[in-house]
């Protein structure tokens, strides 16, 4: 199964995988929590949060008209040494109050706090260096080919009045490799 195009982490998607990368790209739980568990902390490094323009697939995902300012929030979680996994949350502006007063907290403590949002999908695809995202990545990245990355769209419901889409790219010192 080819994995340089974004599939559903389903079954039939995740049997193609050697269990120690599925294990990790399927986690349905915080990914934060499931890091914590192989090291006594993780650090989280806030990047960058502002507004500005989505890439055209986060437009359409999150249905934003083009060229449209959403709220974007990158961060890198490190392991003890190295920087293990780089995420990237995208909103539109209107739900941007959901993530005002996180600082380095991890998204995770919203989405499986009680959280009135709810994963739509979630989705995995091995980065190839051409890819914008692992681009975005780049700069964490020693020589290496391809990276996994996983993605999911949470909403309030089907009509994602309130929507954000989740990017976490595994970054090569991450526990998946």
């Amino acid at each position: 199964m080819d994995f340089t195009h974004w599939r559903s982490a389903d079954d039939q998607a995740l049997q193609q995988l050697p269990y120690h990368i599925a294990e990790w790209l399927a986690e349905f739980g915080s990914l934060t929590e499931k890091l914590a568990r192989h090291v006594k902390q993780v650090k989280l490094q806030v990047l960058q949060e502002n507004s500005q323009a989505a890439e055209t697939e986060e437009e359409a995902l999150l249905n934003l008209d083009q060229g449209t300012e959403a709220r974007i929030r990158e961060v890198i979680l490190h392991g003890p040494k190295q920087p293990w996994i780089f995420a990237r949350t995208i909103m539109p502006d209107s739900a941007s109050h959901l993530i005002d007063s996180l600082g380095d907290k991890p998204l995770g403590s919203i989405l499986f706090s009680g959280s009135h949002l709810r994963r739509q999908f979630l989705q995995v695809k091995q980065l190839e260096k051409k890819d914008w995202l692992y681009q975005r990545a780049q700069s964490f990245v020693a020589e290496q080919d391809r990276l996994w990355a996983r993605r999911s769209l949470w909403a309030n419901n089907e009509n994602k009045q309130i929507a954000m889409l989740v990017c976490e790219v595994f970054l090569p010192d991450s526990p998946l490799y």
